[in-house]
């Protein structure tokens, strides 16, 4: 049904001296930070893993030395979802609008609802990280998993055995797990934890952990080594598991994908001289790799 005059009867007589309407600052798009930003051209893009060769292996004198194949993996398919809203208003409605709110500031508010889509989308893979059917290149196997099989047969963890709240000893725990990863064949892959994801409820513990000189929550002025560790507190406000928490490692596979930026457009109606407005975009985000991800739902 269109917007008319019926409705915003008050925009139609002056006196106002300011009409309250999305005036409010805007943050910066924080899921950029997090996520590896991409543009498509395609009706979906795929990525293929393909594990290398193991460690070199002793051969005796006289033996034959020892051949290894490559193995090639399960291809991870990134797939788009179109997203669009749309407003109506009257020929009347906008004729009379003395406040200019039809003319412009509604088209602005569909800007930030695309803002929020954005947002909503960069941040799915870790909204679905401890979920099995928001898959990455293993069938089954949400991006933080305690199974994770590896194309040689290794199985290897990237969140706790049991999931706790943040807090320095899981820290810990997170930072030594980059230490000792390895790749598809085996061999020591170079990680570096460079940020903790966490939600608005865990930015006071997340900063004593990670800034404090000495250990927090004790008194014997013992040096707390994170704090030179060099990571950096990420705030989001766009977690909907406030006690989930995230290591990310300076490379990561966690994607987002713009197959068709946000555009907004309009038309009039021919037979009721109605404006349309609408504004769509398409795009999707999925992850690879699970390496660069280490993860907690919290207690």
């Amino acid at each position: 049904m269109p917007m008319n005059r019926g409705g915003f009867s008050f925009l139609l007589a002056p006196g106002f001296r300011k009409i309250v309407f999305e005036t409010y600052k805007e943050r910066p798009i924080e899921g950029s930070k997090i996520t590896n930003s991409n543009s498509s051209k395609k009706a979906y893009e795929e990525d293929f893993p393909i594990a290398g060769f193991g460690t070199l292996q002793a051969k005796p004198e006289g033996g034959s030395i020892i051949y290894q194949d490559g193995i090639q993996g399960s291809k991870k398919r990134y797939t788009w979802t179109t997203y669009g809203l749309a407003y109506r208003i009257t020929q009347e409605m906008y004729d009379d609008d003395l406040y200019g709110i039809f003319g412009g500031r509604f088209a602005k508010a569909l800007g930030r609802s695309a803002r929020n889509n954005e947002e909503i989308v960069r941040h799915a893979p870790f909204n679905n990280a401890f979920s099995t059917s928001y898959i990455g290149f293993e069938a089954a196997k949400s991006l933080c998993s305690t199974t994770h099989v590896t194309l040689r047969g290794a199985t290897v963890s990237n969140r706790s055995a049991t999931d706790a709240d943040f807090g320095l000893i899981p820290l810990q725990a997170a930072i030594e797990h980059f230490a000792a990863l390895t790749d598809e064949s085996g061999l020591p892959m170079v990680l570096t934890p460079k940020r903790v994801i966490h939600s608005p409820g865990d930015q006071w513990i997340v900063a004593s952990v990670l800034k404090s000189q000495y250990l927090p929550g004790g008194n014997a002025n013992d040096i707390n080594e994170i704090a030179n560790q060099g990571l950096m507190p990420h705030m989001s406000h766009y977690m909907t598991d406030a006690d989930a928490w995230y290591v990310q490692a300076d490379q990561h596979d966690v994607n987002y994908f713009d197959r068709r930026p946000f555009a907004f457009s309009n038309f009039d109606d021919f037979d009721t001289g109605d404006a349309k407005f609408k504004g769509t975009r398409r795009n999707g985000s999925g992850f690879g790799d699970w390496r660069g991800i280490y993860g907690s739902q919290g207690s």
